[in-house]
Parts: C-alpha cells; sequence; structure tokens
C-alpha cells in the first residue's frame, strides 16, 4: 500500500512538477484523473486555449502549440470540473513557452474560461538604433 501511495505521488508530481502547492492552503485536493492528449475534450479546450490566448493581446497572434506534455481532470472547488493542461508554445519564431492552464467548465461541461500560470514572453526584432 505504501509503494502505491509513493508510485502514485510520483506520477502526479512528475507530470505538475513545475506547480508548487501553496504553503498556505488548508484543504484537501481534489483527486486527478490523468487524460489523453489526444482525447477530444482535451482537444475542445485546447482549441479554445489557443483562441483566448491569440485575442488577449496582438503580441500573442502568432503563438501555435507545439505540445501537449499532459493533461488532468477533477472536480471544481464548487460545481463543474477543471481540465489541467500542460501545454507549449511557439509565441514566434522558435520562442517556445510552456505554460501550466486550467480550463473551467460547468455542470454542462461548457467551458467558462481558463486561467494561466503566467503571461508569455514575446521578444520581437528590434532596429537598430540609428543614433549609435
Amino acid at each position: 500500500r505504501t509503494m502505491k501511495a509513493l508510485l502514485y505521488w510520483l506520477a502526479v508530481h512528475e507530470v505538475h512538477a513545475r506547480v508548487k502547492l501553496n504553503p498556505s492552503f488548508g484543504g484537501s485536493l481534489p483527486e486527478r484523473t490523468t487524460m489523453s492528449c489526444d482525447d477530444m475534450e482535451v482537444a475542445d479546450a485546447i482549441r479554445y486555449v489557443m483562441t483566448e490566448l491569440r485575442r488577449l493581446s496582438n503580441t500573442y497572434r502568432y503563438a501555435a502549440l507545439t505540445s501537449c506534455h499532459g493533461a488532468q481532470t477533477s472536480d471544481a472547488n464548487f460545481d463543474g470540473r477543471n481540465l489541467f493542461l500542460d501545454l507549449e508554445f511557439d509565441m514566434l519564431r522558435r520562442q517556445l513557452s510552456r505554460h501550466d492552464i486550467i480550463v473551467f467548465k460547468d455542470d454542462e461541461d461548457r467551458i467558462t474560461g481558463m486561467a494561466i500560470d503566467e503571461f508569455p514572453d514575446v521578444k520581437f526584432r528590434e532596429r537598430p538604433d540609428p543614433d549609435v
């Protein structure tokens, strides 16, 4: 039983090793279920994320998905479910940016919003300063 718990802990933390637990959190976490990145529900969530990311700013209009590193689902704190995605984007000309994203779904399985761990940084080509 201890070995099974250890293997489960390692599997969960390997997928989301970049996410750190809030030390002041006092509740219990809902159990997550691993999903395939090829699952239709995950594909719909990724499509939503890409649309919303591009709508956030003109800076992100060239963003493209390069890889889905993992997907999990669990019950939400109140109603509905959450999808936890570990996605990598090419923001512009091989500027790779990896992010943990949560997609929120309501009781009727409709996507209601998303959260991203941090905004991607995009560097554009700067023109040389003519005064230098």
